[in-house]
């Protein structure tokens, strides 16, 4: 016959299993939500200042690869575009072999 101090260990297992399943859907819940919401932060940040630094920086630098310009004048030097310069690069190569 069971007293009232008893322990029922299979009742307290159950409701440990079931305490840790749903800890562990609240936990994946929240990163979740979590991600979605830097998403969103990160969009709208990113609408706010499209044209910052680093950006104009890159386009710059991608205006330089992607033009002709003169590195000087009287020695002649002029600066080719990148697509170009690989290009003549691969010619030299295949016309040594």
């Amino acid at each position: 016959m069971a007293r009232y101090d008893d322990i029922n260990a299979g009742t307290i297992s159950v409701i440990g299993f079931i305490a840790i399943i749903i800890t562990f859907v609240i936990i994946v819940a929240v990163q979740v939500l979590y991600f979605e919401y830097q998403e969103i932060e990160e969009k709208r940040k990113h609408s706010l200042f499209p044209a910052n630094e680093s950006s104009r920086k890159l386009a710059e630098q991608k205006k330089k690869l992607e033009s002709y310009t003169w590195i000087d004048r009287e020695k002649g030097i002029v600066s080719i575009p990148i697509q170009q310069s690989m290009q003549d690069v691969l010619e030299k190569m295949k016309s040594k072999k």
